[in-house]
């Protein structure tokens, strides 16, 4: 009787060690699997990160080439754009770096040329992102645009204006009351309202 019981808990025991045996199996297989898998999502992110840097290396210097050509043509040799990317909690910032060429100094665009620099600078921001869309039509609408720009620098303005259509394939309609800004114009259009107060639009030569 003893030997039946003994004989049984050692075929219990033996059954228990073949399920322990397959269940050891199957977690070093889930282990190689999952080891597997974490390289190839490792390699997955060092190329995700290789394609976004090299992303924002050609957004880094489209973006301050149009902005600094800008700068250049309006403001020769006083003003240096940059744009860096830092990722700051998890997600990828740009900042917008303005430098005083003359002393290198990092300087606020706000307190440069009466905001006529950040007025400028928003306006190649502007053609910038233009640039960086596809399928859209090369056409842009800018209302009153370098307000802040002094009277003796529109005329700079205007040229850059003139410069980046040509440049860019792109059309710009303007409304402006600014004479340098008119006088770069293919067309000028003039809107005047008559005695009975309707408006009539009438193209100048």
């Amino acid at each position: 009787m003893k030997f039946e019981k003994i004989e049984k808990l050692f075929n219990q025991s033996k059954g228990v060690k073949s399920q322990i045996q397959k269940q050891l199996q199957e977690t070093k297989d889930l282990k190689k699997y999952s080891e597997k898998k974490l390289k190839l999502i490792e390699e997955a992110q060092v190329f995700l990160q290789s394609v976004a840097q090299s992303t924002q290396e050609k957004l880094k210097f489209q973006i301050e080439d149009i902005v600094n050509l800008a700068l250049e043509s309006v403001f020769p040799d006083e003003y240096l754009f940059q744009m860096n990317f830092e990722v700051s909690r998890g997600k990828t910032e740009a900042e917008l770096v303005f430098q005083d060429k003359r002393t290198g100094q990092t300087i606020d665009p706000m307190e440069a040329s009466g905001g006529g620099v950040v007025d400028l600078t928003c306006f190649a921001l502007r053609i910038a992102a233009f640039a960086l869309e596809s399928g859209t039509d090369n056409l842009i609408i800018l209302d009153e645009p370098f307000k802040f720009i002094s009277r003796d620098l529109q005329e700079r303005a205007g040229e850059i204006l003139k410069t980046l259509s040509k440049k860019m394939n792109l059309q710009i309609l303007m409304v402006t009351h600014i004479p340098e800004f008119i006088e770069v114009a293919d067309k000028v259009f003039e809107v005047k309202k008559n005695d009975k107060g309707i408006s009539r639009v009438i193209e100048r030569n």
